[in-house]
């Protein structure tokens, strides 16, 4: 059985769907923990500098974790790379669509170096963050749902059961 070390750490090698599985929890339950601590600390300085790396070392534990087992079926990280890819540019769609076009439109009206009256901000910002947060449960649901499709892919898919470029077989 490979170290939890390894599984989150270390993006070489490969690893079976048990591993795979096992590797999930494991970053899901780190994940979920590092956020609470954040929520208790509130907004003070340590968190802030805690909170930068973040984002960067859940990175790359998931492409740890998802790309060994990419690595396992014989493949590359590409498809995490494009899933990655594809949940930004859902995103952007979905924010576009849900007012973002107009949050853009209402500004560009103005000449760059004309100032704006700051209540005309304000509204319209409030009119864009309305229309923004009745597009959040769309953008939250249809990201989710990518990222379990591709979940149950890696994790159900066959193992490449002969020696690939990335190892043996576990």
């Amino acid at each position: 059985m490979i170290t939890p070390r390894s599984m989150l750490l270390s993006p070489s090698g490969r690893m079976g769907r048990k591993d795979f599985w096992v590797g999930l929890i494991i970053l899901t339950l780190l994940s979920s923990l590092f956020n609470f601590a954040l929520q208790r600390l509130g907004n003070s300085q340590l968190a802030f500098l805690i909170s930068i790396p973040f984002p960067f070392l859940v990175l790359h534990m998931t492409y740890c974790v998802y790309g060994k087992r990419l690595h396992d079926m014989g493949r590359s990280f590409w498809p995490l790379t494009g899933m990655i890819v594809l949940l930004i540019f859902v995103a952007i769609v979905v924010m576009l669509a849900f007012g973002g076009t107009e949050y853009f439109s209402e500004f560009a009206q103005y000449d760059r170096k004309e100032d704006i009256d700051p209540e005309e901000i304000e509204r319209i910002k409030k009119e864009y963050q309305k229309n923004l947060s009745n597009g959040n449960a769309t953008v939250y649901n249809i990201m989710a749902s990518i990222i379990f499709i591709f979940t149950i892919w890696v994790g159900t898919a066959k193992s490449d059961t002969t020696n690939n470029c990335y190892g043996q077989p576990k």
